[in-house]
């Protein structure tokens, strides 16, 4: 089943500190180290997040892959928005 970009963002922003993005993503071992370290002390929550808003943006632009994958390597799916621009054209996302 492919991940939602949209989602694992939320999750980013309100339990990042935790690890549950990563958890969201399957990365188990990553998303427990994130939880015993807060974060990185927030270092590791600004690049995660950093991360996955240029792969939302990218995506919205027409990028279908993005540097953000699951823990089987899938592409997340869903930009910003319920449409993105692809091939000169909105579509729905």
């Amino acid at each position: 089943m492919q991940k939602n970009r949209m989602i694992a963002l939320l999750l980013k922003f309100f339990l990042g500190l935790a690890g549950a993005d990563r958890f969201y993503l399957g990365k188990y071992r990553t998303g427990t180290l994130k939880l015993l370290a807060l974060g990185g002390l927030g270092v590791w929550w600004c690049i995660d997040g950093v991360l996955l808003m240029i792969d939302a943006f990218l995506y919205s632009l027409g990028k279908d892959s993005g540097c953000v994958k699951d823990a089987r390597g899938h592409d997340l799916k869903h930009g910003l928005s319920m449409y993105r621009l692809k091939n000169g054209s909105l579509v729905r996302d």
